[in-house]
């Protein structure tokens, strides 16, 4: 249970915290099925995608009802990155150099399940992230024959179109570090099973507009934890969603919003695959200028007091109160 402490966790009432069991086991049965009854040459890539999603999902189970810490679990997922390198399934950077490319796949799976695990703070808000991140994939690949990309991508992003009901606002179940570790983890490895350059050069960067909200929160939230002299591994209430919240906004309108910007910058990533070299470069170029100015505006807003994700916002710059004025009248002697 996800008991209500601290002052990150303001909900009324303990929530079940293990409802990434159910994603899990949801995607692994489909996709062992997959790989057993219809055989591709793609198959030992889904293998290779349970093998280091089911160590994720046991250390988040652990971590979920025992606490774990930090370091311990970067271990565990650099180990579960190289299982990923192991099977073949790796960034085809720099061909001529296998060992930064090794690099860079161990930093790029690190990076994407961190990224899922901490946008995980507001109800609903994961699980709509990762489901258009799937779609967003799926959209990627077609239509080509990438069925190791369509079908790792189609099942997590059913298993977590099936679990958003329960997990909308208010929350019946949370997915915990259970589910996001899992689900970061194999976004991460589909996200390296598609090749973005067959038209221009610049749709490598595709897979960042795809996981651009999460990836984008994590940025700012270290950045502004360091500027604060603060370590970015405490929790604190710099992510986007608890800023949009402190301007207002509530928690269906927050999710919704930042939804929807997942969504534009999925279609912005099949967009992006597809225009020639110079336009791709304009393109990109516009997006960086449209979140630099979200930037600006984001860091604006001063978040000097603890936010709830699940109350109601709590007022950032309260009205003074009035003071009484003082009727006019004799003045008492002593």
């Amino acid at each position: 249970m996800d008991n209500p402490t601290g002052q990150l966790k303001k909900h009324t009432a303990p929530v079940p915290y293990l409802g990434g069991l159910a994603v899990y086991f949801a995607v692994l049965f489909v996709l062992l099925a997959a790989s057993i009854l219809a055989p591709t040459p793609d198959s030992p890539k889904l293998l290779a995608l349970l093998a280091g999603g089911t160590v994720l999902a046991l250390m988040g189970l652990w971590d979920d009802l025992f606490s774990l810490g930090p370091g311990f679990k970067f271990i565990v997922q650099i180990a579960a990155a190289g299982l990923l390198v192991l099977f073949g399934l790796r960034l085809e950077f720099m061909p001529s150099q296998p060992v930064v490319g090794v690099v860079l796949t161990i930093f790029w799976v690190v990076a994407v399940t961190n990224a899922i695990n901490l946008v995980d703070i507001m109800d609903g808000l994961a699980g709509s992230l990762i489901t258009l991140a799937c779609l967003g994939f799926i959209l990627v690949s077609l239509p080509n024959e990438a069925m190791y990309v369509n079908v790792a991508a189609a099942v997590l992003g059913g298993a977590l179109l099936g679990f958003l009901p329960y997990n909308w606002r208010p929350a019946r179940i949370y997915l915990g570090d259970t589910g996001s570790l899992f689900a970061g983890f194999l976004l991460a490895g589909v996200a390296m099973g598609e090749n973005y350059t067959e038209v221009n050069n610049v749709g490598l960067l595709a897979p960042l507009l795809i996981l651009g909200v999460p990836l984008y929160d994590t940025l700012l939230v270290i950045v502004l934890r360091l500027l604060k002299g603060k370590s970015p591994f405490l929790g604190s209430n710099d992510h986007v969603a608890l800023r949009l919240r402190a301007v207002g906004f509530s928690v269906p309108a927050t999710v919704g919003l930042l939804a929807s910007v997942g969504a534009l910058l999925s279609f912005s990533a099949w967009w992006l695959v597809r225009l020639s070299d110079k336009r791709a470069l304009v393109f990109l170029v516009a997006l960086f200028a449209v979140g630099l100015v979200v930037t600006l505006v984001l860091a604006q807003i001063r978040m000097e007091t603890p936010l709830t994700a699940h109350g109601e916002p709590k007022v950032l710059f309260p009205k003074e109160k009035e003071r009484p004025t003082r009727r006019p009248g004799r003045r008492r002697s002593p």
